[in-house]
């Protein structure tokens, strides 16, 4: 009787220590998560970048008498092309002849009389006192002739430059002070187009130029048409307010559209990568795992041989639309995890994510 109890009780125990046996090695098997990796390639041997642009005249004047006085001439509308040397304005200048020819006549007179006097100095007929004074007065003199001489060429105002009639500030007949604005002209032939560059490109500009800088100009209002610009000239005292440099093009007038200062235009600069700077990489934000202990930055690198994954420290460059730079700690060919870094640790099994069409 006692046996007939104990044998059932011996096969249940059996049968329960038989069904825990596949569960407990089903825990036991290593997790493989599944990851999508990321393949490092090289930089672009060019960078591309593009900056808002301010567009400007070449050359632009605002021209004024030195004199004040009445004008009499002023012919000039807005828009108008002008000739170097051209006659802008005009003042009334009868005063200032009326003045040039009481100038001329004290100078004739003052030179006849040094002749005189230069005369009777070799006849030792006047003292050398005598001599000396004429000689000061007739310097005086020439030079009032002068001054009067300038005081008429004041009363005209020329063009200094070939160029355009920007804005036309007073009218005719006009009564105008002197160092009073008259007109502003500009040269539209070729324009300034500057751009204000972050201090890390500026630093390696003189390398960009070097190595054939080429920088375009598109314009909003001519269907974003592009121009070719050359470099002109940077500043080397930085913006006020900013961390930046103004940066000016040259833009040479095309011959079928007007280009005027002021457009809205968008400058593309393509600049060639430094040989000191070797291999970087660009790699996607999410692919980046920052540590917040110490600040570093590393991303999980795939092991090929025994499918884990190791974090490897790398350095980070610049931002851009494609991703961030990586200086250092990466090399080309590299599979890194592009995703999901927060469920990642050192030494993990993983396998590369193929996604299936539908999925």
């Amino acid at each position: 009787m006692k046996h007939h109890s104990i044998l059932p009780l011996a096969l249940l125990i059996s049968a329960i220590l038989v069904g825990c046996t596949p569960v407990e090695s089903a825990v036991q098997e290593v997790l493989v998560r599944p990851v999508k990796l990321f393949e490092v390639a090289g930089s672009a041997a060019t960078t591309i970048r593009q900056f808002p642009a301010n567009v400007d005249a070449n050359s632009r004047a605002d021209l004024s008498f030195r004199i004040s006085g009445q004008l009499i001439k002023l012919d000039l509308i807005e828009g108008q092309a002008v000739k170097q040397g051209f006659l802008l304005a005009q003042l009334d200048d009868r005063d200032a002849h009326n003045n040039l020819m009481t100038r001329e006549a004290e100078y004739d007179l003052q030179l006849a009389d040094f002749t005189r006097n230069q005369t009777l100095l070799e006849r030792k007929l006047i003292s050398q006192a005598e001599f000396d004074s004429s000689k000061a007065q007739l310097k005086s003199a020439k030079a009032a002739l002068a001054a009067a001489k300038d005081q008429v060429s004041y009363t005209r105002l020329e063009a200094p430059f070939s160029g355009t009639i920007a804005k036309r500030l007073v009218d005719n007949h006009q009564i105008i002070q002197s160092n009073q604005v008259i007109v502003a002209i500009q040269n539209n032939q070729l324009l300034d187009v500057s751009i204000q560059m972050p201090e890390a490109m500026v630093a390696g500009l003189t390398h960009d130029i070097a190595q054939g800088l080429h920088a375009s100009v598109r314009f909003s209002a001519l269907d974003d048409r592009a121009f070719d610009a050359k470099f002109k000239e940077y500043s080397t005292q930085v913006t006020p307010g900013t961390q930046a440099y103004e940066v000016v093009f040259s833009l040479p007038q095309p011959d079928n559209v007007q280009l005027l200062p002021g457009m809205s235009a968008e400058l593309t600069l393509v600049t060639a990568k430094h040989p000191q700077q070797g291999f970087t990489a660009v790699v996607p934000i999410a692919a980046l795992d920052k540590q917040d202990q110490n600040g570093l930055v590393k991303v999980w690198r795939y092991q090929d041989d025994n499918n884990e994954i190791i974090p490897v420290t790398v350095t980070l460059g610049k931002v851009s639309n494609q991703g961030i730079e990586v200086l250092t700690g990466l090399k080309k060919g590299d599979l890194i995890v592009a995703a999901g870094l927060s469920q990642l640790s050192e030494g993990m099994k993983v396998k590369p994510l193929h996604w299936q069409r539908g999925v």
